[in-house]
């Protein structure tokens, strides 16, 4: 199974002027693609590359002012696997973020955050070690210092107090940290401050949480629930058996010897009811319809939560086919 990613479904095909192919996607400013150019607010670049280049380059534009918003390396053509340095900018110009990768798509090394108004804000750090066959150990990461917007020193080797935005900035939380780790009361809200949290931690573990509601309602929750993906009935090993069951390959693809991987997208929504189905890889000669029709059929899931809170996610569920037994697998 694969984890969540975005939604990415519109594709322009470029070509620049020393034949290398680059992908251009549309992106309203809540970060979802789109056709309409008056509701987009800023382009992603895809560049894959061709003889004379090794790497993917991914780069990004405000529309408004052409002005970059960010730039980085990737190892696949949807921008969502990083290696190396990742730059990201402000609308204005300044520096948002520079953060390191590694081959494998892991946060490494030193990462640098700034305010709007171009000043640090925060640096963390990713401590890694490689093995012998080149894999990395990515151990909890160090938060090193946090400066407010005048440049005000609030936490410092560790220890101090910090305030946490995700990237989408619908989820806030504030806190202090004690040798590294958050301890005692953290507060916060997410979805657009509908829902507003308070937890507490022990050296770094999460005791436990309170989300409040706009309308009071409070709802606790543990380690286990504060983010939790959607469940199909049965897990893992009781989807692939359904799909494997019920895929019906289509005849002609059979007959041309059709070899690959299909991919599905839909929503799980709060309710756990699957909607929404896309076919995100195609293999031709009705392979995708054939997915969409069994994934349609599937079993309600246990919905994913935050914080407690059931949600709508975004899900992608590759199928592998192998026309020389005729199986279907993740």
């Amino acid at each position: 199974m694969r984890k969540i990613s975005l939604i990415i479904f519109l594709f322009l095909l470029t070509c620049t002027g020393y034949g290398q192919v680059s992908f251009q996607t549309l992106y309203t400013k809540n970060n979802k693609a789109t056709k309409d150019l008056e509701k987009a607010h800023y382009a992603r670049i895809v560049t894959i590359p061709d003889q004379n280049t090794k790497d993917t380059i991914v780069e990004e534009y405000f529309l408004a002012n052409n002005a970059p918003k960010l730039q980085g390396k990737v190892t696949d053509i949807f921008a969502t696997k990083f290696k190396g340095k990742k730059y990201e900018l402000f609308e204005n110009g300044n520096l948002k973020s520079e953060v390191m990768y590694s081959n494998h798509s892991e946060q490494i090394d030193t990462a640098f955050y700034y305010h709007q108004n171009g000043k640090i804000k925060s640096i963390l750090y990713y401590p890694y070690k490689i093995d012998r066959k080149g894999k990395y150990k990515i151990d909890e990461p160090l938060f090193l210092a946090y400066v407010d917007s005048t440049g005000k020193i609030l936490l410092k080797n560790g220890n101090g107090f910090a305030v946490e935005v995700a990237d989408n900035s619908y989820t806030y939380e504030e806190g202090n940290y004690v040798n590294h780790k958050k301890e005692g009361e953290w507060r916060g809200h997410f979805n657009g401050k509908r829902y507003t949290f308070v937890e507490t931690f022990i050296a770094g573990k999460l005791i436990s949480g309170i989300t409040t509601d706009s309308l009071g309602q409070q709802t606790p929750y543990d380690s286990i629930s504060v983010g939790k993906q959607p469940d199909y009935p049965g897990g893992i090993s009781s989807l692939m058996q359904y799909i494997s069951r019920n895929y019906d390959f289509p005849r002609q693809a059979l007959t041309e010897g059709v070899n690959g991987t299909v991919e599905v997208e839909f929503v799980i929504d709060k309710s756990g009811e699957p909607r929404d189905f896309k076919i995100k890889r195609d293999l031709g000669y009705g392979t995708g319809e054939a997915a969409l029709r069994v994934t349609k059929k599937m079993k309600k899931w246990t919905p994913g939560r935050q914080r407690g809170i059931p949600v709508s996610v975004s899900y992608i569920l590759p199928i592998r086919l192998n026309t020389s037994t005729s199986m279907n697998q993740f």
